[in-house]
């Protein structure tokens, strides 16, 4: 699996390529906010008829992990796992797993989903 950060570069991919949502994170210390994108180059031919449900399915994953509806989450990361050729399935599996963290703690109100990730700043 090939990723990408930042929109322009997925707006930039997106012609020639499948590009997927993957996380957000917030860049610390700057609190700079960066999206994470995965680039899709090939799909295998039992899966062509089926390429837009399964972006569909994929964009409204990540709409619905950031409202916390864990539920349809789930479900359709099962639906989702071994589609793009396995591709995505280490992103599924971890996502899986963090959902199962978050349904266990109590969340703010203004929880975005977002992931904080340190980076060095020189």
């Amino acid at each position: 699996m090939n990723i990408i950060f930042g929109t322009e570069m997925a707006k930039q991919a997106h012609d020639r390529y499948i590009v997927l949502e993957l996380d957000t994170f917030n860049l610390l210390p700057t609190n700079e906010v960066v999206t994470a994108y995965c680039v899709v180059e090939t799909v295998p031919i039992e899966e062509m008829p089926a390429i837009e449900r399964l972006k569909e399915s994929h964009s409204n994953l990540m709409a619905e992990y950031r409202k916390r509806n864990w539920s349809y989450c789930e479900d359709t990361i099962a639906h989702l796992i071994s589609k793009w050729s396995g591709d995505l399935d280490s992103f599924y599996i971890e996502l899986s797993q963090r959902i199962q963290d978050l349904k266990q703690q109590d969340l703010p109100e203004d929880w975005t989903g977002r992931l904080d990730k340190t980076v060095e700043v020189v």
